[in-house]
């Protein structure tokens, strides 16, 4: 009995260290693959990969990089930036969205949208430029196609999310978007879909929210007993359609600090909605960030916020001119009262219409009734002129409104389903 009892022991040490072995190389030979064999990179010498050593102990931030790579012929751009920050000492994890539409200062190439980094020099200068504007260290990146993304949600059995509203967009005939409203379980296309769709009153606002809402579940299913059984299999998935620089030697420290953190992962989105200006450029609509403000709030939110910074009395809630590295922070109002900001917009049926200018001016408002057409792929409509306040809604290109009063730079108009708010002048052609 003692001889049969020993062979069975016998042999489930042995599939044991046979499965833990299989695991591990299964990890190293997929990081060795994906460091090695760069789909995303530049054969440039302009754009050397420059990121941080991470020593095991400080605050760890690794940028997270969804690739739109349809079009063989052409250079991919990052269609979705995602930056995780984790405290070591604290265990706990913020994980920001960086709007794509936010234009920045890109080395080498100028001022564009920073979605445009990543199609220019691939990840190495996605994450210069990352580094760059918001004065922070890069340690760790990860870029992966549509294809390795719906991979990795197949492989963990899908997702259960409650869609708030109907989605409907049509693509290219491959990458349409069809989604109902509900609770539902969404395999890796089905998801792919969800997070990519911008048709929402709030577009990439609501986007970015999404794909934050999502990589939270992905996390939450990762750190299961049950998916550690899954990890050869999702990253055989995902080996052709992923690039990073996390080395064997970085794997188990990694791994453990992934393990250990606690489930209130905060998630927000960069640049925050008080520190950007919506205007254009080239033609587009674009989101200027007032670069101090946005690097005060990154650090805060992490907990990096020096104890000299707060002890000076930094004020966080109001725009700084100086801060925009446009030199410029157009359609910010300074002079007005930003209490009322707010990273989670409220929805007001309309603004109030003012009888003064905002900026305090005795200048005349002018109430044309005259219409106008949105110049812009969207514009916001919000509830008190200034970038500090909420966000009520938006309007498309082409669309037509009507100018019920105008104070300095901002009209205060009316759309055509009677929604009124101010949104800025130079967003709007007249008519």
């Amino acid at each position: 009995m003692k001889i049969k009892w020993k062979r069975i022991v016998g042999f489930v040490l042995v599939v044991v260290l046979l499965f833990g072995g299989y695991y591990v190389y299964s990890m190293f030979s997929f990081l060795d693959t994906v460091n090695t064999n760069k789909p995303f990179s530049v054969a440039n010498e302009a754009y050397p990969l420059e990121t941080a050593k991470w020593e095991g102990t400080e605050q760890v931030n690794i940028l997270i990089m969804g690739v739109d790579r349809r079009n063989p012929d052409e250079r991919p751009r990052s269609d979705t930036m995602l930056l995780a920050s984790i405290d070591p000492n604290t265990k706990h994890m913020s994980l920001f969205s960086i709007m794509r539409d936010t234009y920045v200062n890109i080395p080498g190439m100028g001022e564009s949208k920073i979605n445009a980094a990543f199609a220019v020099g691939g990840p190495e200068l996605l994450i210069k430029t990352v580094q760059q504007m918001l004065d922070l260290p890069i340690h760790y990146y990860v870029a992966t196609d549509f294809v390795g993304f719906a991979k990795v949600i197949d492989n963990i059995g899908g997702i259960e999310v409650n869609v708030k509203e109907k989605m409907v967009h049509a693509d290219d005939g491959v990458h349409d978007i069809l989604i109902q409203p509900g609770l539902q379980q969404m395999d890796g296309y089905r998801a792919l879909q969800y997070v990519r769709y911008r048709g929402t009153v709030r577009a990439d606002f609501d986007r970015t929210e999404r794909q934050r809402e999502v990589l939270k579940i992905v996390a939450s299913e990762l750190k299961s007993p049950g998916m550690i059984l899954k990890i050869p299999s999702i990253l055989k998935d995902i080996t052709p359609h992923t690039q990073t620089n996390i080395g064997t030697g970085d794997l188990y420290p990694l791994i453990s600090l992934g393990l250990s953190l606690n489930d209130n992962m905060e998630t927000l989105q960069i640049p925050p909605v008080e520190a950007l200006t919506e205007t254009q450029r080239g033609g587009e609509s674009v989101l200027v960030p007032n670069l101090q403000q946005t690097r005060l709030f990154v650090k805060e939110k992490t907990g990096q916020l020096g104890t000299a910074a707060k002890s000076k009395g930094t004020d966080t809630s109001k725009p700084s001119n100086s801060g925009s590295n446009s030199g410029s922070n157009s359609g910010s109002n300074s002079g007005s009262n930003s209490g009322n900001s707010s990273n989670s917009p409220k929805t007001p049926s309309a603004a109030p219409k003012p009888t003064t200018p905002a900026n305090g001016d005795e200048s005349e408002s002018v109430g044309s009734g005259q219409r106008a057409t949105v110049s812009g792929e969207y514009v916001n409509v919000r509830q008190k002129p200034g970038t500090e306040y909420p966000v009520i809604g938006q309007v498309y290109q082409s669309q037509v409104v009507t100018i019920e009063d105008q104070l300095g730079d901002w009209y205060y108009v009316r759309t055509r389903d009677g929604m009124l708010g101010y949104v800025k002048a130079d967003l709007l052609t007249l008519q």
